[in-house]
């Protein structure tokens, strides 16, 4: 009977992989221990973070596809090539970014198929197989944050339960994942021995620049903290991607952590 598994939500049994999450703040494991809170919470196959900011950018600060690894990347490429634009959420996540204030309440929305463009949904859900979406919009100080957690065919839909678990979760993700993001990534952290080997072609602005990205920042923050014009950050950003080989943050992470 479905509601049994409403009334047996096994709360302590997410309480080692919640205190992971909180352990891993500001340290580049967190990625990791945010996936499988997620994965042991609501069964996830595939999970994205973006950030948006004012500027009608979007940073792709975590794409991973549990079956597909490889593609995650590509997806999240074509989503911040200019897919993200025909997303049924783009409006409201303009809007989120020009309200005043900051941290609202965060917002849960079901997958809204009927309202995907043809060609949306063809290149995100078709081509990887995906059979559902929920998304968490996470307003913050400088960037309105939007997690996506995906399911195919094997899993099949989210079901009422898995939305409630999620609903009850969502408070803890909010706070966790704008301490993260935007608050808890200090450069002072030393790169490590593979992010060093990585970004060792770049100039020193450039890898200052990087290891903000790596650590979670968006472009905007990444600049603010440099103390930069957001120009001259977009200009340092296209200067260490082309000469990593790397098109986005997504493949500049995915290359930190394969050597």
């Amino acid at each position: 009977m479905e509601t049994s598994n409403e009334q047996t939500t096994d709360w302590p049994g997410l309480m080692p992989a919640m205190a992971e999450c909180v352990a891993r703040l500001g340290e580049t494991g967190f990625d990791e221990a945010l996936l499988a809170l997620l994965r042991q919470a609501v069964g996830i196959e595939q999970c994205m973070v973006f950030a948006f900011d004012e500027s009608d950018e979007v940073d792709c600060l975590l794409a991973d596809n549990q079956r597909a690894p490889r593609m995650a990347g590509r997806l999240a490429e074509l989503y911040t090539g200019g897919l993200f634009r025909q997303d049924p959420n783009y409006q409201r996540l303009r809007q989120l970014m020009a309200e005043e204030g900051e941290q609202s309440d965060t917002e849960i929305t079901p997958m809204q198929a009927e309202a995907m463009p043809e060609a949306y949904r063809s290149h995100l859900f078709a081509f990887p197989d995906l059979v559902d979406k929920v998304s968490l919009t996470l307003p913050g100080a400088q960037s309105v944050y939007y997690l996506n957690l995906y399911r195919g065919r094997e899993a099949g839909l989210f079901r009422p339960y898995d939305l409630t678990r999620l609903d009850a979760l969502a408070p803890l993700l909010a706070s966790l994942m704008r301490r993260h993001y935007a608050q808890a990534r200090p450069l002072s952290q030393r790169p490590s021995v593979e992010e060093a080997a990585v970004l060792a072609p770049l100039s020193e602005r450039e890898r200052q620049l990087c290891l903000y990205l790596l650590r979670g920042h968006t472009l905007k923050s990444a600049a603010a903290e440099l103390d930069i014009a957001l120009s001259t950050a977009e200009t340092y950003r296209k200067r260490a991607y082309a000469k990593l080989g790397v098109p986005s943050k997504a493949r500049l992470v995915a290359l930190c952590r394969r050597r």
